[in-house]
C-alpha cells in the first residue's frame, strides 16, 4: 500500500510544527520516505531513547529510526522567560482512585514530545548515591553497580560551573572530576541566586547530623548539596534536552530518521525455537485516522516509551502477565508477570511559611512586581544574566533516615523488620515471583534505611519559605496494565499510594522535621518565619496525617515513575536481564526508566541519560559480536 496518501495530513502537521532549525532534518525523513527496513528501531524519542538513537547512528552504516508520539518542540517554548512547556507536551493520563489517599485520582506526568521528560520537567539534574546503584547490583544485575555506571553518567552530559562571583558570594562548590564535557546535554550551576538562599544554606548547615558535601556527583548524594540544572549558558540559559543534544545538534545524519506524531502500538514476533524474535513494530499516526502499518527491524527493536507506556506496548504485544493479556483478548506469547508491576515514584508534599522580614528580591518577586520583572527581562535580553537565569532549585537536603527521624528511628526500623508478618502489604493474588522480588527489595531498602550514606528524604530549596518534602525510597509498589475493555486506550495506572503504611509514617517525620527547622533555626529567625500550612493547630502526628491524607496535601508523583519492566532475574519478577534484553525474546531490549528496579535517591533525568548511554554500548557490543561471528 502506498504510504504517501495515508499520511499526507500527518506529514503536513509535522512540517507546520517544526522550528526552522529542524526542517531539513525531519521533513526529508517524512513518513513517505521511510525505509522498508531499519537496522534499529527505537520506540519512544524521549530522554533515554534519543540517547540510544544518537549513539547507534554514529555508525553511518547502521540505519536508525525513532518513533515518537509527540511532536518536535518549538524552541521558544523552552527559553526563558517562558520556559514552562505547554500542556500539549504531556500525556493526559490519570491514575485510578487511591483508597489510602482519600480515593483521590492523581495525574500521571509523562512527556509527549521529542525529547521526552527532559523537555518538560523542572530541570533538576543530579544523580543518586553510590549505595543506590550498588543496590541494583544486589538485585542480580552485574555491571550496574556504581563503579560500572559512573563513567556513563560522566559521558551523558557537559558540565558548566557557576560564575566565579556566584562561587565566592554563596560558597558554591563542585568537583570537575565528577562530570563530563563531551556530550551536548548541558548540566549547569546557576548564574543567579536569590539572596534568601544564603540564609537557607547557612541555617541547614548549622543543624546537627547534616553533612555538607563539596560534591554529590561522585557517589555522595546524601547530606546537603548544590544541585545543577539542565541549562545551556551558551544559548541564553535555554533548556538543554535530548531533542536538541541528541537529535538536532548531531544532524545531518542521513541514517538517523525521526518519525514524530506516531505511536508505536505493539511489537510483532516470529517464533524461533523457545523464544520470540522481534521483527517489526506496528505503528499508527497520532492524527488523521490513518491506518496502521509495520516497520521492520533487521537487528534490534529498543523500547524506550517510558515507565508508563513501555509495559503497555509489551502487553499489547502478548508479553506480560498471562491473565492480564488474555483478558484483553490478546494471545499470550510470553507469560512475564513483572511487566507492569513494581511501579515506584517520589510522592511529595509542601508546607508553606511566611518570612515577615524577608530579604528582597525573592523567587516570587518576578511574578508579583512588574517593575522588577521588566528590569530583569531587560537584563536578560541584553546580557543573558539576572533573575531569568535562575533555576527552579539550586540547593537541597538529601537526608538518610537517621538524620530526620530522631527518636522515631528505632521504632520505624522495627516496623519495617516486622512487615513480613503482614505479607509486606502486597496484593493477595500477586505472582510468587513478584513476591520473591519484593522481599529482596524490602531487605535492601531496610539496609538503606539504616545506612548513613543513602538518602530517604529530599528537601529542595531556592531562597523561599517552602517546606517541600519528597520521599526518595518508597516501600509501596504500584502497577500499570492495559484495560481489558479497551486495550489500546488509556492504561489502568495504579500508584497504590501509601499501600505500605510505613510511607505515611515517613512523610509525617519529614514534615515534622521541616516544621521544627523553620520554628527553631537561629539563622531563619532573622527573617521572621510564620507557619501558614499545615498551621500550628496541627501540631501532633495524627493531625499531620489528617492534613496529608484527608485534606489532600500529599501528591503521588514527582514525574519519576519507574520499575514497570524491571531489570532483575526472571525468578524475582524481572522483565529484562542486565544486558536489557527482554526475557523470552530475541532482538528486543528496553532502555528507559521502566528498567530501574529500585528508585534512586535523586530526580531521574540524569539516570535516564545514563541508562541510554549504557544501553547503546550494550547494543553495539552484541551486534559487533554477531557481525564478527
Amino acid at each position: 500500500m502506498a504510504r504517501t496518501g495515508l499520511y499526507l495530513l500527518g506529514l503536513l502537521s509535522i512540517t507546520q510544527a517544526l522550528p526552522a532549525s529542524y526542517q531539513s532534518a525531519v521533513v526529508k525523513r517524512g513518513v513517505e520516505e521511510l525505509l522498508p527496513e531499519y537496522d534499529f528501531i527505537v520506540v519512544g524519542g524521549g530522554t533515554a531513547g534519543l540517547t540510544v538513537a544518537d549513539r547507534l547512528s554514529e555508525d553511518p552504516k547502521k540505519t536508525v529510526l525513532v518513533i515518537e508520539y509527540g511532536r518536535v518542540a518549538v524552541d521558544d517554548s523552552f527559553m526563558p522567560p517562558f520556559n514552562t512547556p505547554a500542556a500539549e507536551f504531556l500525556y493526559n493520563l490519570t491514575s485510578v482512585p487511591q483508597p489510602n489517599a482519600n480515593n483521590r485520582v492523581f495525574p500521571v506526568p509523562n512527556g509527549a514530545v521529542v525529547g521526552g521528560g527532559a523537555a518538560v520537567n523542572g530541570q533538576i539534574f543530579f544523580r543518586g548515591s553510590k549505595e543506590d546503584h550498588d543496590n541494583w547490583s544486589l538485585l542480580g544485575n552485574p555491571g550496574w553497580d556504581w563503579d560500572s555506571v559512573f563513567p556513563y553518567y560522566k559521558k551523558s552530559h557537559s558540565f558548566n560551573p557557576p560564575p566565579r562571583h556566584i562561587q565566592d558570594e554563596y560558597g558554591m562548590t563542585f568537583d570537575l572530576s565528577a562530570y563530563g564535557n563531551s556530550t551536548p546535554i548541558y548540566m549547569s550551576m546557576p548564574g543567579y541566586q536569590y539572596p534568601g538562599q544564603k540564609y537557607e544554606w547557612k541555617a541547614w548547615s548549622e543543624r546537627d547530623g547534616i553533612v555538607v558535601q563539596k560534591e554529590h556527583g561522585n557517589g555522595k548524594a546524601y547530606g546537603m548539596i548544590w544541585i545543577p540544572s539542565s541549562y545551556d549558558p551558551s544559548r541564553a540559559y535555554n533548556r538543554s534536552f535530548g531533542g536538541l543534544g541528541h537529535y538536532q545538534y548531531v544532524q545531518p545524519r542521513p541514517n538517523y530518521h525521526l518519525l514524530p506524531l506516531h505511536r508505536g502500538l505493539k511489537i510483532n514476533f516470529e517464533k524461533q525455537g523457545l523464544t520470540q524474535k522481534a521483527v517489526s513494530v506496528q505503528v499508527k499516526p497520532r492524527f488523521g485516522g490513518g491506518a496502521t502499518f509495520d516497520i521492520k527491524a533487521k537487528r534490534e527493536i529498543i523500547l524506550s516509551a517510558s515507565a508508563t507506556r513501555t509495559p503497555v506496548i509489551l502487553q499489547l504485544s502478548g508479553v506480560g502477565p498471562k491473565k492480564v493479556v488474555e483478558e484483553a483478548g490478546i494471545e499470550s506469547l510470553i507469560d512475564l508477570p513483572g511487566v507492569g508491576w513494581n511501579l515506584q515514584d517520589h510522592s511529595h508534599t509542601v508546607s508553606l511559611y511566611n518570612f515577615t522580614k524577608d530579604v528582597w528580591p525573592t523567587p516570587t518577586t518576578i511574578h508579583t512586581n512588574a517593575t522588577f520583572r521588566a528590569e530583569a527581562l531587560a537584563e536578560y535580553n541584553a546580557n543573558n544574566t539576572g533573575p531569568f537565569t535562575s533555576p527552579t532549585i539550586s540547593g537541597g537536603l538529601l537526608l538518610p533516615a537517621r538524620s530526620f527521624t530522631g527518636s522515631h528511628f528505632a521504632s520505624l526500623g522495627l516496623q519495617l523488620g516486622l512487615q513480613a508478618g503482614h505479607k509486606y502489604h502486597l496484593p493477595d493474588d500477586l505472582d510468587p515471583t513478584l513476591v520473591a522480588g519484593y522481599i529482596l527489595q524490602h531487605k535492601i531498602l531496610l539496609k538503606s534505611f539504616l545506612s548513613d550514606k543513602s538518602a530517604l528524604f529530599e528537601h529542595p530549596f531556592q531562597g523561599s519559605p517552602r517546606g517541600t518534602s519528597i520521599l526518595l525510597k518508597p516501600f509501596s509498589r504500584g502497577s500499570v496494565n492495559i484495560n481489558p475493555k479497551d486495550p489500546f486506550g488509556d492504561p489502568i495506572f495504579d500508584y497504590r499510594l501509601l499501600s505500605n503504611p510505613i510511607d505515611l509514617e515517613i512523610h509525617v517525620r519529614m514534615q515534622q522535621y521541616i516544621r521544627n527547622h523553620f520554628a527553631t533555626s537561629q539563622t531563619l529567625s532573622a527573617l521572621g518565619p510564620v507557619e501558614l500550612v499545615p498551621g500550628k493547630d496541627r501540631a501532633i502526628d495524627a493531625e499531620v496525617k489528617k492534613w496529608l491524607v484527608d485534606e489532600e496535601n500529599l501528591n503521588a508523583s514527582n514525574g519519576h515513575s519507574c520499575g514497570t519492566a524491571s531489570m532483575m532475574p526472571r525468578l524475582l519478577g524481572g522483565v529484562v536481564d542486565p544486558d536489557l534484553k527482554v526475557y523470552g525474546t530475541s532482538h528486543l531490549s528496553i532502555a528507559d526508566t521502566s528498567i530501574i528496579p529500585l528508585l534512586v535517591g535523586a530526580h531521574t533525568m540524569s539516570t535516564a541519560y545514563m541508562i541510554g548511554e549504557r544501553a547503546a554500548d550494550l547494543i553495539k557490543s552484541r551486534h559487533e559480536e554477531m557481525s564478527a561471528s
